[in-house]
């Protein structure tokens, strides 16, 4: 009895120390990931609600891949900052009664800004759960455009009128996740998340040619929120 205990203490040590090793070798420092939302719901949330000069089938085309570089500081927490760069133009020529031009151009780009601290909770070599908080800046800009000609006050006059629009909105969320590793250093995964919205104070400056005024500029002030869940998909390549 007394070497059949041995014998097992041996083996549930060398057992837990290849699970260890397994589990520090899973993960890399630093890496690249991507996130693809299927739904594209975090663009639809802040770009409809904002920006007013955008038409609504432009959303349908809101680009739903961000970009990540994980950092894992330990192999139980790690920090994730992230970039999502957004833009779309479009830009309608027309002739007016007598024979002159009309362009109408709406202009928009959403970049977002984040970082993530998750846990990783390792459930085998191969499966890790994550879960932690997540913070966003969407720094959110348009340009709409009228530029025509008229015969007043005179023959050819020029007209010119532009809105650029701008606002910054905050994003607090929760995320939990699960990574597979198929191969080392490069793991697949998915994850849910609840997310608050605080959309910012839009800065409207007008600019209307010939006016000889200055163009004016204003802030609305606004309580607007949104509380929404999401998914994503995840794909994650560890360099180092």
């Amino acid at each position: 009895m007394r070497y059949m205990f041995i014998i097992l203490s041996v083996f549930l040590t060398i057992f837990m120390s290849n699970l260890l090793h397994g589990q520090e070798d899973t993960l890399g420092l630093v890496g690249l990931g991507i996130s693809i939302d299927p739904t594209k719901g975090s663009e639809l949330v802040y770009i409809n609600p904002s920006l007013e000069n955008l038409q609504s089938n432009w959303t349908n085309n809101t680009s739903s891949v961000v970009f990540y570089v994980p950092i894992n500081v330990t192999n139980r927490f790690r920090l994730e900052p992230s970039i999502g760069i957004f833009s779309m133009s479009s830009s309608t020529a027309s002739t007016q009664g007598g024979g002159y031009p009309q362009t109408i151009t709406n202009d928009a780009s959403v970049i977002t800004l984040g970082i993530r601290g998750t846990y990783n909770s390792f459930l085998s070599n191969s499966l890790i759960l994550n879960y932690g908080p997540r913070f966003e800046f969407d720094i959110v800009s348009s340009t709409y455009e009228d530029l025509y000609y008229s015969n007043y006050p005179s023959t050819n006059s020029k007209y010119d009128n532009k809105t650029i629009t701008s606002e910054t909105d905050i994003t607090f969320g929760a995320v939990i996740g699960v990574e597979y590793f198929p191969i080392r250093k490069f793991s697949v995964g998915g994850e849910i998340n609840l997310n608050y919205v605080i959309f910012g104070n839009p800065n409207v400056t007008n600019n209307n040619y010939p006016t000889p005024a200055a163009p004016s500029t204003y802030t609305s002030e606004r309580d607007q929120y949104t509380l929404y869940t999401g998914a994503l998909f995840f794909l994650r390549w560890y360099l180092l």
